[in-house]
């Protein structure tokens, strides 16, 4: 059975039916169209933005590799700046950190590798962060809030470095025996590194652990 009697009434329901939903069809038409080409849009954007931040990144590598520690900065804050969210800002952080650090600017050094904390999504970069946030910590005498930084509940890969920092801080606060099991677990974890073994060995050995 038709639904329609007559081609009359077909052509009357089809114009009734556009009366009520043609105008929505059409905002819809160009929501999709205008959605396509903005996606497109910020998706070239999003490309231009890493080639620029990539170009500034280049720039400091190249300043570090000739130890300009002030071009190193220009660069660094620029990248920090302007490209905040990109992978290269968190890079330009911990060039910033480890220049302050050897500048002896402890505080400093200290400040951003918290941005590190605070600003990466990453969990390597974090686990980076850190160790070297707890690395100045220990530096600084500041052990009780070292020992925080170094309580993680998964510390992946990097599992090693963080028992080794547990033993820094134990020997700093005189507590041999729990600074050799410390090591002891560091050493039992760490592993394709001759250097890192041999550092670990060497720390035990001062302990008169053999």
């Amino acid at each position: 059975m038709d639904v329609y009697k007559t081609e009359e009434e077909q052509v009357e329901a089809i114009k009734k039916w556009w009366n009520e939903n043609g105008k929505s069809i059409i905002a819809g038409v160009a929501i999709g169209i205008t959605a396509i080409f903005g996606w497109r849009a910020y998706d070239s954007h999003m490309v231009v933005q890493a080639e620029q931040a990539s170009v500034l990144y280049e720039q400091m590598i190249v300043a570090a590799r000739t130890n300009d520690d002030e071009n190193i900065s220009v660069y660094a804050n620029r990248i920090i700046g302007d490209y905040k969210t990109s992978t290269y800002a968190v890079f330009a952080s911990l060039m910033l950190a480890k220049v302050a650090a050897e500048a002896g600017e402890l505080e400093q050094a200290q400040i951003h590798l918290q941005w590190v904390l605070k600003n990466s999504s990453q969990a390597e970069f974090e686990h980076i962060a850190r160790l070297r946030l707890a690395r100045i910590l220990i530096a600084s005498d500041k052990l009780e809030l070292a020992s925080e930084t170094l309580n993680v509940s998964k510390p992946g890969d990097f599992v090693a470095r963080y028992d080794e920092l547990r033993g820094d801080i134990y020997v700093k606060q005189g507590n041999s025996g729990e600074a050799i099991k410390a090591y002891e677990k560091s050493l039992a974890n760490t592993k394709g590194s001759a250097d890192a073994q041999s550092i670990l060995q060497m720390k035990l050995d001062d302990l008169g652990r053999s």
